[in-house]
């Protein structure tokens, strides 16, 4: 049985690539990875980078760890997300366009062309959710939610205020915690939006990631009209790994 994992810094995800349909498993490892708990393929690790513009696996691997992918300008380094990147342009070869992974944490976005990832950024934004109003990325009521993102967009100097104005609707006014983090959601994605305009302006884009992680993007995105592709994440990171456990040569 081949296994491959995604380690997140605390939790490894584990595909199990002999079982076609099985939903990947979670094992929390507080205290870091050993040589015991490492699968045959693992993603995410701090391994020598490989520099843009390439594709997201090498063509050849001499062991089963998965380089990250770097730019310089602004720096940014891929957290095991270069695996789903792949998965994604295995199936789809003739995507030109923009490609958003939302996480947890952060979410990166990445131009590709021609099968190659050309550029990169990425946002803070779950994390800032995350500490200002210990939430997830959310959509409460979907209205309020697409006017405080129109809001922000217009405005994007205005995210962190907005941010500060949902966390003192909770303890002064008794905002819902929920509608708090729909509304701290739609601040700083406009502003993720507003900063990334000409990455999804007229382009495609396929958004990549846990289904209630998208959907803030999602409808964020509806409303401007982009044309998008929603991919199943565990299908994206099983067909990458599959890419990368027939590039290994060691």
């Amino acid at each position: 049985m081949t296994k491959a994992g995604l380690w997140t810094g605390t939790e490894l995800r584990l595909w199990n690539l002999n079982a076609a349909n099985a939903a990947p498993e979670s094992v929390l490892l507080p205290d870091g990875l050993s040589e015991e708990a490492t699968p045959e393929l693992i993603a995410g690790t701090n391994a020598l980078p490989r520099t843009l513009p390439c594709t997201a696996l090498p063509d050849t691997l001499a062991s089963g760890t998965i380089p990250p992918l770097t730019q310089a300008t602004p720096l940014t380094v891929t957290l095991g997300e270069e695996v789903a990147v792949a998965g994604f342009i295995s199936l789809n070869p003739k995507f030109d366009g923009i490609l958003c992974l939302p996480g947890a944490q952060s979410t990166l976005w990445a131009h590709v062309s021609a099968e190659e990832i050309v550029s990169m950024r990425r946002f803070l934004t779950g994390a800032m959710v995350a500490g200002a109003l210990d939430a997830e990325l959310t959509v409460a009521d979907e209205d309020a939610f697409k006017e405080a993102l129109s809001d922000t967009m217009s405005r994007p100097e205005n995210a962190a205020l907005k941010l500060a104005s949902a966390q003192a609707e909770v303890s002064q006014n008794g905002m819902s915690q929920a509608d708090a983090a729909s509304l701290a959601s739609a601040a700083l994605i406009g502003a993720e939006l507003a900063a990334t305009r000409a990455y999804w302006l007229g382009q495609s884009v396929a958004l990549i990631g846990a289904a209630e992680t998208c959907a803030p993007y999602r409808i964020a995105l509806d409303s401007q009209f982009v044309p998008l592709i929603i991919a199943n994440e565990n299908a994206m990171y099983r067909a990458g790994f599959q890419l990368a456990q027939d590039r290994i040569t060691g």
